[in-house]
């Protein structure tokens, strides 16, 4: 009994909690919200409820069981876990079920996936591991190329089966973000940018009519007032709510489903109006707070292979918070994203709660490996010291020359040493 009791302790004492928790918070201010926005629901609120709590559940049984996973030891099945990837997506083909205009869903009976949702953290973890394959040759042009491949892939996956672009997007962000960190130059930035902005023409045309209302509307709604009318009712509710708001149950553009998809996409809106501006100040607030937490953990990280798993889920974290914020606000276009851990959907929330579960499994590394090296200090007489972040050369933004191969050969071996977690 004293050693299962001995292992719980541990777990607690090296995972992060200040992560879970704040997930947790968000999750049932979440649950709050849901209730509230589909009490007015034919059928009530009872099953998006439960469906919401079930999801809760196995979102922390899976935070557990992922933290505990020595991420490393599968890296290098990688490609496999890309191939999978690709598969998974294009499995909407035959299998996919429309919903809201897209075909973007797995149904079993009453239960439903989205592939794209999951696929965010298969990508991620492939993607961090061809950029560390790579970081001594990254800037150049040749590995950009394979890696913008590699993102390119995965983004058509998703996109031919389910015609969702807006589901693509942040897989976009997150290589980029990911190249960054990795080491990649800015003047390849700049130069994408000057690309980008040449290929506006192209992308425009391939766009259908509808995304590019969504796109039109931001700057003068006339264009198509059926296709704001969505985000014309989230302003309405999220100015009725003023700083305090309505009241709890109380927002009559949520109680009188005048507001769309008010329990997923638009979820925001039922917050501002209810709880008014200080209420949508703290979801701000708690998911800046689990955006800043993961990069931290991310920079503190053993390996670059690690670190770049962290800040692609912080990245991802980043895009899909600011872009609900946006879209709610009018600011920014309908993508069909939800809020992190606050809007209904069993696949989105275990797919949240997986992701910062990979985060606390990396800051559990991290403090296991602290904790062996003053074990071993200690019991050969050295005095205690604060161990720090190992320093990662390659890591640096600025470019660096290729390695020779053996020095590359050299460099894995020890990095993969180096990554051992210490036994007690």
């Amino acid at each position: 009994m004293k050693k299962p009791l001995r292992y719980i302790g541990r777990y607690i004492r090296t995972t992060d909690l200040l992560l879970l928790g704040l997930s947790l918070i968000c999750s049932l201010f979440g649950l709050v919200l849901i209730y509230s926005a589909t009490s007015s629901m034919e059928g009530g609120s009872a099953r998006y409820m439960t469906v919401q709590s079930v999801a809760i559940v196995l979102g922390i049984l899976g935070f557990i069981i992922i933290s505990l996973i020595d991420l490393e030891r599968f890296a290098p099945a990688w490609r496999i876990v890309f191939l999978v990837n690709i598969l998974f997506q294009l499995s909407l083909i035959p299998f996919g079920y429309a919903s809201g205009g897209n075909q973007s869903w797995l149904r079993f009976g009453s239960f439903g996936i989205q592939p794209a949702e999951v696929g965010k953290l298969l990508f991620i973890f492939t993607f961090a591991k061809h950029v560390n394959l790579m970081r001594y040759k990254l800037n150049r042009w040749r590995s950009i190329a394979v890696l913008l491949l590699h993102c390119a892939i995965v983004m058509l996956a998703i996109i031919i089966p389910s015609k969702d672009v807006g589901m693509s997007l942040p897989y976009l962000f997150i290589c980029i973000i990911m190249m960054f960190a990795g080491g990649l130059s800015l003047k390849w930035f700049a130069g994408g940018v000057i690309l980008g902005c040449a290929a506006v023409p192209i992308l425009w045309s391939v766009l259908s009519s509808t995304q590019r209302d969504r796109i039109l509307v931001l700057i003068d709604p006339t264009v198509s007032p059926a296709t704001y009318w969505q985000q014309e009712q989230s302003i309405i509710a999220i100015g009725a709510g003023q700083l305090k708001g309505a009241g709890f149950l109380q927002g009559s553009q949520t109680q009188y489903n005048m507001l769309p998809e008010k329990h997923t996409d638009f979820i925001l809106g039922v917050a501002g109006e209810e709880w008014g501006f200080l209420g949508a100040m703290l979801i701000l607030i708690l998911l800046t707070l689990i955006i800043l937490r993961i990069f931290l953990v991310s920079y503190r990280a053993d390996s670059s292979f690690l670190s770049l798993i962290g800040t692609g889920i912080g990245s991802m974290f980043l895009f899909q918070t600011f872009e609900n914020f946006f879209m709610c606000l009018g600011i920014g276009p309908v993508m069909g994203l939800t809020l992190p851990f606050f809007s209904y959907g069993g696949s989105s929330i275990v797919t949240m709660f997986v992701a910062v579960g990979m985060v606390a499994g990396i800051k559990m590394r991290h403090s296991l490996r602290q904790a062996g090296l003053k074990s071993l200090m200690s019991s050969i007489g050295l005095p205690s010291v604060s161990i720090g972040r190992r320093k990662k050369s390659d890591a640096a933004a600025s470019p660096e020359p290729e390695a020779p191969p053996a020095e590359a050969a050299e460099a894995e071996t020890s990095e993969n040493t180096d990554n051992e977690i210490v036994e007690e």
